[in-house]
């Protein structure tokens, strides 16, 4: 069953992504999430390289991942070294069933389209100002 899972997770999270390695994931924004999975006890922990000219570039980020009978959930937390003396938020939520997600804020979900899961490196023009990372 683990086995099924391990393959199922890694097809569903792009190729090239192996247990125990780092895994990228780029959000709407050019926000990339770089991470862990760890299977042993289903959780994921890495860093954000934020692209949304907030002060501190890299953020602390851990999360989770579950399958749903909806398909693969994934939560992941990122939380601003700065706290709240910067223009961005000190921490949000990205989460979802693959590859879709939503933005999570400590006031709720945000008025933000839900978004889906891009490989890291790809383009993006809109830096979000007001959206995303940043308040």
């Amino acid at each position: 069953m683990q086995t099924l899972f391990s393959l199922v997770f890694c097809v569903a999270m792009g190729s090239g992504i192996v247990y125990g390695q780092t895994a990228c994931l780029q959000d709407q924004y050019g926000n990339q999430y770089d991470f862990t999975i760890d299977t042993t006890h289903g959780y994921l922990y890495g860093t954000v390289s934020n692209a949304q000219s907030c002060p501190a570039s890299t953020w602390s980020l851990t999360g989770s991942y579950v399958q749903t009978t909806s398909g693969l959930g994934i939560e992941l937390t990122a939380a601003n070294p700065n706290g709240t003396s910067d223009p961005c938020f000190p921490i949000y939520t990205l989460k979802g069933i693959w590859p879709n997600f939503d933005w999570y804020y400590a006031f709720g979900i945000s008025t933000i389209p839900q978004a889906r899961w891009v490989a890291c490196g790809t383009p993006t023009s809109d830096k979000a100002t007001g959206k995303g990372a940043r308040k």
